[in-house]
């Protein structure tokens, strides 16, 4: 007799969710830049919530999100950016974001949180913009 149970269709999302998400970290002029691939949601936001805060503990207060790569972002993954944009200012550091989707781009825009995580188009810009006088 078998008793093992066929996986629900909410586990099997649940589980590719975790699968797809990636986060690698990379030096670029001196910000930490986080290339992030996959959806930052309640289940993906605690890892980058993780590496964010490890690399600000490190001294790599200035730190870009890149979410090129990123669909969808959830308000977990907001407070994630939030809350490490507060730790990165109180280390006399910053976060920002670049390239946003249309879904994170709606979303920032919506709720004027573009008025307080910076946006860029590209990580360059990011860098070169926000390279201090």
């Amino acid at each position: 007799m078998d008793l093992e149970q066929p996986a629900s269709p909410l586990r099997e999302v649940i589980n590719q969710s975790r699968e797809a998400f990636d986060v690698e970290t990379r030096m670029e002029r001196g910000w930490a830049v986080f290339d992030v691939q996959g959806d930052v949601d309640v289940y993906s936001a605690p890892m980058l919530r993780h590496e964010i805060l490890a690399r600000i503990e490190r001294g790599e207060s200035r730190i870009i999100v890149n979410l090129e790569k990123v669909e969808f972002l959830d308000s977990t993954g907001v407070s994630v950016m939030i809350n490490g944009l507060k730790r990165a200012r109180n280390e006399n550091g910053t976060l920002v974001l670049a390239r946003p989707g249309d879904q994170v781009r709606r979303l920032l825009n919506l709720t004027h949180l573009d008025r307080v995580l910076p946006v860029f188009p590209t990580v360059e810009e990011a860098v070169s913009l926000g390279e201090p006088a």
